[in-house]
């Protein structure tokens, strides 16, 4: 698997921010949660900004914050999460009629045929839970490390 850092930079900018991306205002004495809430760091980022687009934008409610910011179902966390990129050569090292086994399961691991098919070329990125459970089928299999990993990331 060839791993990608795609959901947080070092520095996020407010052009990064999506269009209609929710905003949360919430202070970090409001709400214990804010710092580490990817829609509290675009409301601060944009308040830092000299930015006056959008005019308008969707934002948490005080209220809500107020009542419940200890559980918001709003919270997004902002720890950068390493999702893999394509997994074409990852049984080339096993023997055949191992490789046969492992791949079955390794498709097992995708909640659908063609996700494995895409995920396999590149075309959809790999979640850390598919990631880990990729994992322990080779180590089920005997197999103690995932075979031809590369790490594309640039430094």
């Amino acid at each position: 698997m060839n791993y990608e850092n795609t959901t947080a930079t070092p520095t996020p900018a407010v052009q990064d921010i999506p269009h209609n991306y929710l905003y949360c205002f919430a202070t970090d004495e409001a709400c214990p949660r804010a710092p580490h809430c990817l829609h509290a760091t675009a409301a601060r980022l944009l308040s830092q900004s000299e930015r006056t687009d959008p005019p308008s934008l969707q934002s948490v409610s005080p209220v809500y914050i107020r009542k419940s910011a200890a559980r918001c179902r709003f919270f997004r966390d902002d720890t950068p999460v390493r999702f893999a990129r394509g997994m074409t050569n990852m049984f080339e090292d096993l023997p055949l009629k191992q490789a046969r086994i492992v791949r079955r399961q390794v498709m097992a691991c995708f909640s659908c045929e063609s996700y494995f098919y895409q995920s396999r070329k590149g075309e959809r990125l790999i979640t850390p839970d598919e990631q880990k459970a990729i994992e322990e089928v080779f180590h089920s299999a005997g197999v103690e490390s995932l075979p031809n990993t590369t790490d594309t990331r640039k430094e």
